[in-house]
Parts: C-alpha cells; sequence; structure tokens
C-alpha cells in the first residue's frame, strides 16, 4: 500500500493573526505552552515567576514556536478558579515583557482564559489571540471583547464546566458531528458581530468532557473538520487519554504526545498546541521533507 495519498498536504485552512498568516502547509505552525500557574496538569509551577515564564517563552521560540500561549488559570479537570485580580497578575507581566519582541522575533502572544476582561487587558498589554477554552460559553462578554479589538481567536469545544466537564458530560451519539456543530454556532456568534472568518481558529477540545474513544475517533477524524472552512487547531500535548491506552499508563505521554501531532498534522492542522516544542519541530521537519519531493 502506498503512503503517498496520506503524506499529501490537505487544504489546510490559513488564520489570520495581526499582519501574520498561518497556512498550515506543508506543515502546521506551533503554539507553545506557557502556564503561570501553581496547578496546570503537566508543568504547574515550573514557570510561576516573570523571569522564569519569560526564559521559557525565549526556549520555544528559539527551538520553532511562532505562537507562545499564556495562561493563568488551570483548566485541568477539578481545577478551582482564580479571582480576576489574580490571574491577571499571573499574566500581565509576562506578556509585558515578551511583547516588545514580537516584531524581531516574528510571533504571535495568545491569552489561554475564559474571563472577559482578562482578554481585554491581556490584548491592551500585547496579547494577539484569545484562546477560550470554553468557545464563549463561560463568560457572555469574550464575543464583544473578541470583536471590539479585532483580536484573533481559538475557540475550544467544551461541555460542562473546569469541575464537572469528566463527570457530567453528555455522552455523545456522533463526536465528529456535535463537536464541529458546535464550534461552527460559537464561531457564526462572532461572524454575525462582524469577526472575519480568517481570525477565528476552532480546536476540537481534546480531554475537555470527552471518554477515550471520543478522544481517539476526534483525532483520527481530524480532516472531517476541514469542512467547516476554518483553520483548525489541535491541544493534544500530555493529556490524559494518552494514559487510559492500554500499555500506555505509565507514559510519560512525550512520544504519544509527538505522534498525536503527527496525525493532526496529517489531517490538515493549521496550528498545534504543544508543551514539547523541539521534539514536535523535528516531527513536522520530516512531514515537510516528505511533502517537498515530487514523488508525492
Amino acid at each position: 500500500m502506498s503512503l503517498k495519498p496520506i503524506l499529501k498536504t490537505p487544504n489546510a485552512h490559513s488564520w489570520r493573526v495581526g499582519e501574520l498568516l498561518y497556512s498550515g502547509s506543508p506543515a502546521p505552525s506551533i503554539m507553545g505552552i506557557i502556564n503561570v500557574t501553581p496547578d496546570s496538569f503537566f508543568d504547574g509551577g515550573q514557570y510561576n515567576t516573570v523571569e522564569q515564564a519569560f526564559e521559557q517563552a525565549l526556549k520555544l521560540l528559539d527551538e520553532g514556536a511562532t505562537i507562545i500561549d499564556i495562561g493563568g488559570e488551570s483548566s485541568r479537570p477539578g481545577s478551582a478558579t482564580v479571582s480576576l485580580e489574580e490571574e491577571l497578575n499571573r499574566v500581565l507581566p509576562i506578556i509585558q515583557k515578551l511583547s516588545p519582541l514580537k516584531a524581531q522575533l516574528n510571533f504571535s502572544i495568545s491569552i489561554d482564559t475564559v474571563k472577559s476582561q482578562v482578554a481585554l487587558n491581556a490584548i491592551d498589554a500585547g496579547a494577539d489571540i484569545v484562546n477560550d477554552i470554553s468557545a464563549l460559553s463561560i463568560d457572555p462578554l469574550m464575543a464583544n471583547v473578541i470583536f471590539k479589538k479585532k483580536a484573533s481567536c481559538v475557540l475550544n469545544h467544551m461541555r460542562g464546566g473546569f469541575s464537572t466537564m469528566q463527570q457530567d458530560f453528555k455522552p455523545y451519539t456522533n463526536v465528529v458531528e456535535e463537536v464541529q456543530k458546535e464550534l461552527l454556532q460559537a464561531a457564526q456568534k462572532l461572524v454575525d458581530l462582524g469577526v472575519p472568518r480568517e481570525k477565528i481558529c476552532l480546536d476540537p477540545g481534546i480531554g475537555f468532557g470527552k471518554s477515550l474513544r471520543d478522544n481517539l475517533g476526534l483525532i483520527a477524524s481530524g480532516s472531517d473538520f476541514l469542512s467547516g472552512g476554518y483553520p483548525i487547531m489541535w491541544g493534544l500535548s500530555r493529556k490524559s487519554y494518552i494514559g487510559k491506552i492500554p500499555g500506555l499508563e505509565k507514559s510519560n505521554r512525550l512520544i504519544p504526545s509527538v505522534v498525536s501531532a503527527f496525525i493532526a498534522a496529517l489531517g490538515g492542522a493549521t496550528i498545534l498546541r504543544v508543551h514539547d516544542v523541539a521534539e514536535t519541530q523535528e516531527s513536522l521537519k520530516l512531514l515537510e521533507a516528505f511533502r517537498s519531493y515530487d514523488f508525492i
């Protein structure tokens, strides 16, 4: 069996962020994760100071990230919410420190938040992207902030809240169809306000109120999401679905995360949100090499 059809560049959709255009071709761009929190599921507590977060951001950029995603509130299942003041105190200093380097290093800054006031202040401090893991469902003012500030955004699929999404979510009849439908409905709210479609990126929300079967089904069906016409981001890195796969219970999840990202790239991802930028970038360079030769 030939691998040529699998390796062909899919019809990934471009994502406009300010003056930058992330095309997804010949391989996705990488969003590197900075969690300025004490309790995030993978790297909580490692980058609690501005200097630690700044140095890690520079490292991720050097390794190949072109977007830095900064979060000040953990979204792991069962996590507690933090106050507006606390979240702002965590994220604004690092955004302010990174922002003057954007033009020189050619990257974008993303704020990972569900609070419209945090998004507003972060954009004023230099963020370009609002990464809302609730797809506008938690804060009704978020859509207006994105529109008025002319920001780009990521809408992440989630059912339920932080503390309930893995306990009380409604089972899916067809997870791909239902997730896509709900994401497109959220995106349409922004389009109706006047946000350009090319500024809206959709994330199927791996690990957010989904079973192992749901998560694997979504990843395996990545190219199905291209039919909606929006760029797609996948956040697969080090997530708990990996540890639920028989034989991977004790895995540190690094290699499975890179493989998952590679599969998402084959499915037409525009952006991959990861912790391990260098390792993911190596896999994408391999994919670029395969796609660059005329035998494909």
